[in-house]
């Protein structure tokens, strides 16, 4: 194959003379029969020089000629797989990686299996020396065909595994037997995230997951096994092909952009003219007087720029370092970073700040802990079996010694209570206050590990956030498919000023597991920032969110009144689980009274003491709702602009969403029989965030109020 360095350039061709003429024309041989211009470009060409015209058909027939087995020099071989043309295989440790990660479930199952039956043999009086060497024997024969189909069925699985960038689409093409062929449209990208676990990212590969605008009926297209730098290309030209077609282009079959009178090559194209871009250009009719838009960068990438990007003036953590080497380092298959963009923003954390969003992360883990508690406080339960049973024996023997059977419930349940508090008891609560502290550390840890190299940036039109030392997790998402901001502020980080700071945005169905992020979360782009900061966050990562509007609209007075029945009766668990036991116990008492059954003493004492736990529960339950509901009235509130809106649920917690008018699906009011008394009324405006859509809501706002929303939020006309 020639090499692109033989061809003329174009600038050669702007006083070419026969011999030139003659290169081209030889040059044009790479390939017998090559097509002509794509459309886009053909209706400009008409003015070509015939030299022009010979150098663009030789230019196609050599971008055609192959991107295979490139050479050592050739220009073509800087250019990332994925932006070459044709369909592309995933990266071949998607047949010994995977293979490996399917044999490690199996042997488990296997060894799980041949205890049992090894086991089971050694109760009929086999003698072991006969059964050992058979049962390995058997076990080595059955792995090693197991290995064999496994690996064979992810080589046949890898073979027919391919990704092709169309000039309209992306296509995914999997299947073995029953072929299937997924089509993304590039309009359709929301966002194109990365994951990399820990042997991934040794290795320099991670997992792709293309998201694209579906609501409830979408799921991701995930590529398994990419190496990172191509996956860093694919991420940059997917966003670049949309931003073509959404402003009104064409792209041809290498990716070459054709704008409002300019042509933008694409990297492979740039590539095969020896990187004479100008050349490509005019070759292709473009117009020389139009410049290229500036979302579609020269080459088919945008070059970070040279400087004037802006980061947020605040320290690194400790953990910066070691996530930069590991960025440094790529990985064995990594390969060369791909610049993906200018930075125009970015932050991290500081160490406080990492410390802080370590616990408050692990505070979400709490219901896992006490999972993890009750699972130990089992396993010690079991190991002293015989102390329990001597305990539980002991303290009912004491009980029923001076208990009288006409004794009522509560004389009954004072009895038992010394018994209860034990010296194993003090143990076992002991043991569960170290597993929790435990437990806690040990979430803390991880948590903090999993922000470890936390950066949020603004590039280009684009938000990114990446995290994780050990399992690096990036996402990506582009400004126009963010629906709403969202400042989330628990009961602790109210009282420290801190809160975390989110975006809605349009969800998949299916979230893969794996990468933190619920559909009701959001992509959190900061997890512990100061409040006075969200400001500077937002206008630095989020300008088009930063005007927020002033919160005017408050519930109504009534609305205190409303609250504390809401939250302190009609919605609190306790009060109904109160409600049923004072019913059970009033129910119980009359039985016993009229003899209709009896129960044993100490069976009476325990269930006193749940009662007695109850009623606490409650009282303690009914004073944090009343808190919340005073809370909430005056801290929550509605606001809107022309252009935006505002909602702040208060309480013990506090959240406030913002989001533009023009993201609002739709709006509208809800009243019930006792609000349309009071007066008041819900105000709801629905957005597409999350799955299916996400609507936002204020209680009992005044009449008068709703009107006015609702006239704000009515469609205006064109004059408006």
């Amino acid at each position: 194959m020639e090499n692109p360095r033989n061809i003329s350039s174009g600038h050669e061709l702007l006083g070419a003379g026969p011999a030139s003429v003659e290169d081209v024309s030889a040059a044009s041989g790479l390939q017998e029969g090559c097509a002509a211009a794509t459309d886009a470009a053909g209706a400009s060409q008409s003015g070509l020089s015939a030299e022009w015209l010979a150098y663009r058909d030789s230019l196609i027939a050599y971008a055609r000629a192959g991107a295979m087995a490139l050479v050592p020099g050739d220009p073509r071989a800087a250019v990332p797989e994925s932006l070459r043309p044709g369909k592309h295989s995933v990266h071949h440790s998607y047949i010994w990686l995977g293979g490996l990660s399917l044999m490690g479930a199996i042997a488990v199952a296997m060894v799980i299996s041949a205890v049992g039956s090894i086991a089971s043999l050694l109760e009929g009086g086999i003698p072991s020396v006969a059964v050992l060497p058979v049962a390995f024997a058997v076990g080595l024969v059955v792995a090693v065909l197991l290995a064999a189909i496994v690996f064979s069925v992810q080589w046949l699985s890898w073979k027919n595994l391919s990704y092709e960038l169309t000039p309209t689409e992306f296509s995914l093409f999997s299947g073995v037997i029953s072929k299937k062929r997924r089509h993304v449209p590039y309009q359709r990208i929301q966002s194109v995230n990365q994951q990399a676990g820990v042997l991934q990212r040794v290795l320099g590969i991670c997992n792709v997951k293309i998201d694209t605008a579906g609501g409830a009926a979408n799921e991701a297209v995930l590529l398994r096994y990419i190496r990172t730098s191509e996956a860093e290309a694919l991420r940059s030209e997917l966003f670049r092909r949309k931003k073509v077609l959404l402003a009104g282009g064409m792209l041809d079959e290498f990716g070459t952009a054709f704008v409002g009178g300019a042509v933008v090559p694409s990297a492979w194209m740039a590539a095969c003219a020896g990187g004479d871009v100008r050349s490509v250009e005019i070759a292709f009719g473009g117009n020389p007087a139009a410049s290229a838009p500036s979302f579609v960068a020269a080459q088919g990438q945008a070059a970070v720029a040279a400087g004037g990007w802006t980061q947020s003036q605040q320290a690194g953590n400790v953990l910066d370092g070691a996530d930069e080497l590991l960025n440094d380092l790529r990985g064995v298959f990594g390969g060369a970073e791909v610049a993906t963009g200018s930075v125009s923003f970015e932050a991290g954390l500081s160490n406080k700040e990492l410390f802080f969003a370590g616990l408050s992360g692990a505070a979400g883990h709490f219901g896992v802990i006490i999972a993890g508690i009750i699972g130990l406080v089992g396993a010690v339960a079991q190991f002293f079996e015989s102390n329990i049973e001597e305990w539980v024996e002991s303290s009912v023997d004491g009980m029923l010694a001076g208990v009288s059977s006409d004794a009522s419930l509560s004389a009954q349940g004072a009895d038992v209570l010394g018994g209860l508090f034990g010296s194993f008891a003090w143990q076992v609560a002991l043991w569960a206050i170290v597993s929790v502290l435990a437990l806690w550390v040990f979430s803390v840890i991880g948590t903090i590990v999993q922000y470890g190299g936390f950066k949020v940036r603004r590039r280009e039109s684009r938000i990114e956030v990446e995290h994780g030392l050990l399992q690096r997790t990036f996402h990506g998402i582009d400004v126009d498919r963010v629906q709403t901001v969202v400042v989330k502020q628990s009961f602790v980080r109210r009282l420290i000023g801190y809160c975390e700071l989110s975006v809605g945005k349009i969800d998949s169905a299916a979230q893969d597991s794996q990468d933190g992020q619920t559909a009701s979360r959001g992509m959190v782009i900061h997890p512990f920032v100061k409040v006075d900061r969200v400001p500077e966050i937002i206008g630095g990562v989020l300008p088009e969110f930063a005007d927020m509007p002033q919160e005017t609209v408050k519930p109504a007075p009534v609305a205190l009144r409303r609250a504390i029945v809401r939250k302190a009766i009609m919605r609190s668990s306790m009060f109904w689980l109160m409600v049923g036991a004072v019913l059970g116990r009033i129910g119980l008492e009359v039985c016993l009274r009229s003899g209709v059954f009896s129960i044993e003493a100490g069976v009476l004492a325990m269930m006193e003491v749940a009662f007695a736990a109850i009623v606490a529960l409650y009282i303690l339950a009914a004073a944090l709702n009343v808190v919340d509901a005073v809370l909430w009235h005056r801290a929550s509130a509605l606001g809107y602009d022309r252009s935006f809106m505002s909602i702040t649920n208060g309480g013990l917690s506090k959240q406030t969403v913002v989001f533009p008018r023009k993201k609002i699906q739709y709006g509208f009011t809800k009243t019930n029989p006792f609000q349309r008394m009071a007066h008041v009324a819900i105000v709801n405006a629905r957005t597409a965030a999350g799955v299916g859509g996400t609507t936002e809501q204020l209680w009992d706002v005044s009449e008068e109020d709703a009107a006015q929303w609702m006239e704000w939020v009515r469609p205006r006309g064109s004059a408006n």
